[in-house]
């Protein structure tokens, strides 16, 4: 996290931005490369799942008459999120539909790197973990084994059903209200495209409720923007007790957010795989050009078959037309690092 925060200081030379925002352009690239796939257990709108770890059992990848086993070193091929407007389920959601497949409903599929482990909750009614541990442990050792995943740790978990308290549905529904009446009065100036983009945060205190509005630094009509949306907080007698505004530049952004995706996705097409043995990925956007680090633990260079491999399967992701379109005209500079930090492989534009 380090190395992160650092770099997000950066950003400061190029844009304004709040700290909350700056918190949520850092924890997007974090979300991708330790993604949970959620589901909730009640229906709530958006809902935050508590899970409850009540036993915890740790298991290695693999079961005792595989131990000798090398998972398969398979092509890579990296998937972007989003293909012909489709969602492309990451590994997290295919595990999370391999266990309902067994029968158990999922609270959560986690997965941290450093090292690799994937967890496993469980909302367990009529079994124990101990009895769902030993049902689903082959299963999903095989499914990674037999897609070249060989560096994870199970860690299975049971979560507890917390009930949202009321006060939080209520703050739940005057944000989703103040969302709405944002891009509404940013549609009407003919700001429809920065409407797209989530422009207003929430803070609630004891004593009042405090929007935050992040302004593209673009936009003339920005105070008028402000009155008319504080108007609109009026007619409707929300409980807004003031907004704080934030300038922003929305272009850098724009490219920070989705390279924010692309380093996620070229990262997670090597995680967890000993052949590149990954522990880490970091990004930014300075002076529009991207930068993506993407760390191993190996101390000499793989092979020059696998550093080509490697070269071959991001020109080929790079190459796929959502991806050309998303690109633009962005120079960029993709690096795999050493354990040591010396770079071994460099694709730049």
């Amino acid at each position: 996290m380090k190395f992160l925060d650092e770099q997000f200081r950066e950003l400061d030379e190029e844009l304004k931005i709040n700290e909350q925002s700056k918190e949520q352009l850092k924890q997007k690239i974090l979300q991708n490369v330790t993604t949970k796939e959620k589901r909730p257990i009640k229906q709530y709108g958006w809902i935050a799942i508590a899970v409850c770890m009540c036993f915890i059992i740790t298991l290695p990848f693999y079961s005792p008459t595989m131990a000798s086993i090398v998972g398969k070193v398979l092509p890579i091929k990296i998937t972007p999120h989003y293909s012909e407007g489709q969602y492309n389920p990451n590994l997290t959601a295919q595990l999370f539909e391999l266990v309902e497949q067994e029968g158990y409903a999922v609270g959560s599929v986690g997965i941290t790197p450093s090292p690799y482990t994937i967890e496993v909750s469980l909302l367990l009614k009529d079994s124990t973990l101990k009895q769902a541990t030993k049902d689903l442990e082959p299963t999903i050792t095989n499914y990674l084994y037999e897609n070249g995943y060989d560096e994870y740790e199970l860690l299975f978990t049971e979560a507890k059903e917390v009930q949202r308290a009321p006060h939080e549905d209520e703050e739940s529904k005057l944000y989703d209200e103040v969302r709405e009446i944002v891009k509404e009065v940013f549609t009407s100036y003919g700001y429809a495209e920065e409407a797209d983009y989530e422009l207003a945060g929430f803070k609630s205190t004891w004593f009042s409720n405090i929007v935050t509005l992040d302004m593209p630094d673009h936009i003339e009509e920005s105070d008028e923007i402000i009155v008319d949306i504080e108007k609109e907080f009026e007619s409707r007698k929300l409980d807004i007790k003031d907004i704080e505004v934030t300038t922003f530049n929305l272009a850098h952004r724009l490219q920070d957010n989705r390279w924010a995706y692309i380093a996620s996705d070229i990262y997670n097409a090597m995680a967890g795989k000993s052949t590149y043995h990954l522990t880490g990925v970091s990004y930014k956007v300075r002076k529009g050009h991207s930068y993506v680090d993407i760390k191993t633990a190996l101390t000499e260079p793989p092979s020059e078959e696998t550093i080509k491999e490697i070269e071959a399967a991001i020109q080929e992701y790079f190459a796929l037309p959502e991806k050309k379109e998303q690109l633009q005209n962005d120079d960029y500079t993709i690096q795999l690092e050493l354990e040591n930090g010396e770079p071994f492989m460099e694709v730049t534009k």
